[in-house]
């Protein structure tokens, strides 16, 4: 669906007076600026899922700033790394995965930072220097999954080299190491996957966004499934708690369903919460604002994406009473499923509550009772 200058002007009136018009992004970011919205509670949908922060929570700030020293180099813009430095990634990674060993953490940690770095290179319109140049990004991204996949596949520190030394790039190394040197290959093979749906999404998301077409919602949101990065840090799970499912397992579809509605449920929380940011960045590929274009109203558009939360989340538990049903006649396998999807639980929770009080967002708040009140 090509969306059209009426279909804007019918969702809003107003932007018919003015002469400022150039494509559909413009025109639909004059039309948001200046709306008040009003964010339902989104944690007391999952107020019964568990949270929590790893006892080595000072410990892991230590290595968090010693890998923030070794990167602050390759960016060319200080604020760059001062944003990044100021997300509080600490308790990012110390929520995420909270019962993890502690070598475990370190190197999800890692994993976590290199993933916010790389995605901004692409990505980031503040700071990105790809970002409006196909080319050099696509090239970017093909090096970024032959390191991924070499790294992974235990290749010499010479052979990395021949395909990268931007330090972007090559920040992903230590995480392949570690991962590689614990994991079985059919982790590292979905593992790998997951880094290849996230990278190619990547770049789908930039092809559409260089071009004055937006998506269709359904377009948007299919592709926001990989560029979200859930799906690898879900991929971690394992690793990080010591635990092997099979592939069997792995491919029960109750499995699949609890990996599809936790990425729903993270995706789709973080275009609710980020969306004031979107629209001072003059941002518009998000799924607040295509709903908008839908259901003619910015506070329809909030409504129903929270719908769209909360009715994940019924189906996450019913695939989890599912498998765990399944699995009734083998206690080890339901044992290793039960802290499988406990990770799924505390990634949404989470994820909310980082969101929430790192300030990515602007929301610098602890609780949402009451609904939070945001002027675009």
């Amino acid at each position: 669906m090509v969306v059209t200058v009426q279909e804007i002007e019918t969702a809003n009136p107003a932007v018919k007076s003015t002469s400022l018009l150039v494509n559909p992004r413009e025109q639909l970011l004059l039309s948001l600026r200046g709306c008040r919205i009003t964010i339902p509670d989104l944690q007391s949908m999952i107020s019964h899922w568990p949270q929590d922060v790893h006892p080595d929570t000072e410990k892991l700030d230590e290595h968090v700033q010693k890998t923030f020293a070794s990167i602050s180099s390759s960016f060319r813009d200080p604020a760059r790394f001062h944003r990044l430095k100021a997300s509080n990634m600490t308790l990012f990674g110390a929520s995420w995965w909270p019962y993890a060993s502690y070598e475990a953490l370190e190197t999800v940690m890692s994993m976590s930072i290199w993933l916010f770095a790389w995605d901004d290179e692409t990505d980031s319109h503040e700071f990105s220097a790809l970002v409006n140049d196909w080319g050099e990004a696509s090239a970017f991204r093909q090096k970024t999954i032959d390191y991924v996949q070499q790294s992974l596949s235990g290749s010499s520190d010479s052979k990395l080299s021949d395909i990268s030394t931007d330090p972007i790039i090559t920040g992903f190394k230590p995480v392949g190491q570690a991962i590689s040197r614990s994991c079985d290959d059919r982790q590292l093979s979905t593992f790998l996957d997951e880094m290849i749906f996230f990278i190619e999404s990547c770049g789908e998301e930039q092809k559409l966004q260089l071009t004055n077409r937006l998506p269709t919602v359904e377009e948007h949101a299919r592709r926001r499934l990989g560029t979200g990065a859930v799906r690898i840090c879900l991929a971690t799970i394992e690793y990080a708690y010591g635990i092997k499912l099979s592939q069997e397992v792995m491919n029960d579809e109750a499995m699949q369903r609890l990996w599809h509605e936790t990425n729903v449920i993270i995706s789709t929380t973080n275009d609710i919460l980020s969306f004031k940011k979107e629209v001072a960045q003059s941002q518009v590929d998000s799924l607040i604002a295509l709903l908008f274009l839908e259901l003619g109203s910015v506070q329809a558009a909030i409504n129903h994406a929270v719908e769209i939360v909360r009715s994940a989340t019924h189906r996450l538990e019913a695939a989890e009473a599912d498998i765990i049903e399944r699995y009734s006649s083998m206690p080890k396998v339901q044992e290793d499923i039960r802290k499988f999807v406990q990770g799924c639980k505390y990634a949404c929770t989470s994820n909310l509550n980082w969101s929430l009080t790192s300030g990515r967002y602007g929301l610098n708040c602890q609780s949402m009772k009451g609904g939070l009140h945001i002027t675009l």
